[in-house]
């Protein structure tokens, strides 16, 4: 897999894990545009669009550009515990399932429970009330996460559509959505278009 693709997977894995984490309710359908940047002052950006169960994360501007291009989408499936990374440049795309996938990462994103604690359904962690604050124009509640390293990330959790509208990782990472527009996206927007095939190395050569 290109270094860039592979940065991307991670990054995009953790703007999901830090987020579906930390739902109290059920999402409600919206989409967004996101920026997030790294202490080391990488930026990506893209677009999010959530209409649960499902859930997709497209990729338009990343760092480390490279032969795959400079777009790719993620779907998550969390009633079939299925995650798929789209590769528009290539019409391909790499299927994640289930308790079966390789990274811890994907298979956390996808088992998720609601609860009056977001971190009520994750004994690893722990979760403090910090007040409400507004972000974007949205009315948010703000938590702090602690986990078992003592590590601290925090949240500000859209108090109607139960959704971060952003994120600050114990590492310094920032997500942030803007441009939030309420209700369900296009439904084909979560289903991999027609045309793509599996995921197949020898595609993007030796590289």
């Amino acid at each position: 897999m290109p270094h860039r693709t592979h940065f991307a997977l991670v990054l995009a894995v953790l703007l999901l894990l830090g987020m579906t984490q930390l739902y109290a309710q059920t999402p409600q359908p919206f989409s967004a545009d996101f920026v997030t940047t790294t202490p080391q002052a990488q930026k990506m950006a893209g677009k999010w669009y959530v209409a649960m169960p499902k859930m997709r994360l497209d990729i338009t501007s990343m760092p480390q550009q490279g032969p795959a291009g400079g777009a790719m989408s993620m779907i998550a499936d969390t009633a079939t515990q299925t995650v798929y990374m789209l590769i528009p440049q290539q019409q391909m795309y790499m299927e994640f399932r289930g308790d079966n996938q390789q990274s811890p990462e994907l298979r956390d994103m996808l088992h998720f429970k609601g609860g009056s604690d977001p971190c009520a359904n994750d004994p690893e962690k722990t979760c403090k009330k910090l007040g409400t604050e507004t972000v974007n124009g949205r009315s948010c509640d703000k938590w702090e996460i602690t986990d078992k390293n003592s590590k601290k990330s925090t949240t500000w959790l859209d108090q109607k559509l139960h959704f971060p509208v952003k994120f600050q990782g114990s590492d310094g990472t920032m997500m942030e959505l803007s441009n939030i527009k309420e209700g369900a996206p296009d439904p084909a927007l979560f289903i991999i278009p027609a045309g793509y095939k599996a995921f197949d190395p020898s595609a993007v050569g030796k590289q």
